[in-house]
């Protein structure tokens, strides 16, 4: 018998419930996830720092079509897709968000996200665990774009790149970024030392500075300076501030990665809206749109985005298995549904991403065992509970 378990959040809590498995409408798909991942958005709604009113979260992973509505023709059951998780022209589409996630065994993909081609072919070669990298990728490579200038009217970056937040997309644009060699120097900056240390031993090997965020402006004094933002909502308009203020004449080019408040507005960058500047950028357009601040001679070019196109993901979908096992380190813990909502509980009842010793980077969830395909080894990362 079909079942359709679900972690589902409710007055701050996760729990694994029984759900009603959905029938597609027509021009409607429901989609069996693999594995999923939880991500920092997603860590905030839990925490009630978001009001998202989604009760089952979750964007990121590998899904199998298991049925469709009448009228549907681009996929068939059997199909391997991912799910751009937000529409550009729909705003009621944003999956996780304001509609139900992929944090269960069956989910119901709205007419408007099918017809507008936001299911995803991914290739059966790439492993479901990887897969969850696919969406914060393409993510990382648009804001690395935007800060490289390689668009018409940009004006001239800098040397050094700095990425300030130590969750999974900053950890990936630091790495992504000294792999691709676009800039002579990288520097990570950390919002907890728990954070920097984890991150200085992953990649250890490779040629990444760490600093926590109240040391980068003596760290890069005097460069021309590119920034990603990549902390948490609640932070994105400090750490703006800390790249427009102290940082000075540094400062050339800021992205912004990361949410916002409602109210955005750095006291650095007068005029300067960021949910404007990543709204104007929703499904990730090219070329970008951007704001570039000027004061005297001094000019800052500011851009952001929330998600990318489908052809962004499928690029990074074909990037994410190039890359292999660079970036296992950032999957860190492994579990089924219900280890998955008490890690979840956990973490909200610490107030952190540290659990028992071991900082939470990524957690996968496997939702749909029988549907995984291999790759990662579990031994690369830690089991919760025995079940992965």
């Amino acid at each position: 018998m079909i079942s359709n378990r679900a972690i589902r959040r409710s007055q701050g809590a996760s729990s694994v419930v029984e759900q009603t498995v959905p029938v597609p409408r027509p021009g409607e798909v429901v989609l069996a996830p693999e594995a999923v991942s939880l991500c920092g958005t997603d860590l905030q709604m839990l925490r009630g720092i978001r009001d998202d009113p989604s009760p089952v979260l979750g964007h990121e992973g590998a899904c199998r079509v298991v049925d469709v509505g009448d009228g549907v023709s681009d996929v068939a059951v059997g199909d391997r897709v991912m799910v751009n998780p937000t529409h550009p022209g729909d705003p009621s589409f944003l999956l996780g968000h304001n509609v139900d996630g992929l944090f269960q065994q069956r989910v119901r993909i709205a007419r408007s996200a099918v017809t507008s081609g936001l299911l995803v072919p991914l290739d059966e070669s790439l492993d479901s665990v990887t897969a969850t990298l696919v969406e914060p990728l393409a993510i990382t490579d648009y804001a690395l774009d935007c800060l490289a200038g390689s668009f018409e009217g940009a004006p001239g970056t800098g040397t050094t790149l700095a990425v300030l937040g130590d969750g999974l997309v900053g950890n990936l644009a630091s790495l992504r970024a000294v792999l691709q060699g676009r800039w002579s120097r990288v520097v990570l900056a950390h919002t907890s030392r728990a954070g920097m240390e984890w991150s200085a031993a992953a990649w250890a090997q490779h040629d990444i500075e760490h600093v926590l965020v109240d040391h980068l402006p003596a760290a890069v004094r005097g460069e021309r300076l590119d920034a990603v933002v990549a902390t948490h909502r609640d932070r994105t308009v400090e750490m703006v501030d800390l790249l427009a203020g102290p940082l000075g004449d540094e400062a050339v080019a800021v992205h912004v990665s990361g949410g916002v408040p409602a109210v955005a507005h750095p006291r650095h960058l007068l005029g300067v809206d960021l949910g404007g500047v990543r709204a104007a950028n929703t499904g990730g357009p090219w070329p970008p749109r951007r704001v570039v601040w000027s004061q005297g001679a001094r000019q800052v070019q500011v851009t952001g985005n929330r998600g990318v196109t489908s052809a962004a993901l499928s690029k990074a979908a074909a990037d994410v298995a190039s890359l292999g096992a660079a970036v296992v380190p950032l999957i860190t813990h492994r579990t089924d549904l219900q280890g998955g909502a008490d890690l979840m509980n956990r973490m909200v009842s610490a107030g952190s991403r540290h659990i028992d010793g071991r900082l939470v980077v990524r957690l996968v969830v496997t939702i749909n065992p029988e549907l995984m395909i291999s790759g990662v080894p579990a031994s690369a990362t830690e089991e919760q509970g025995g079940r992965s």
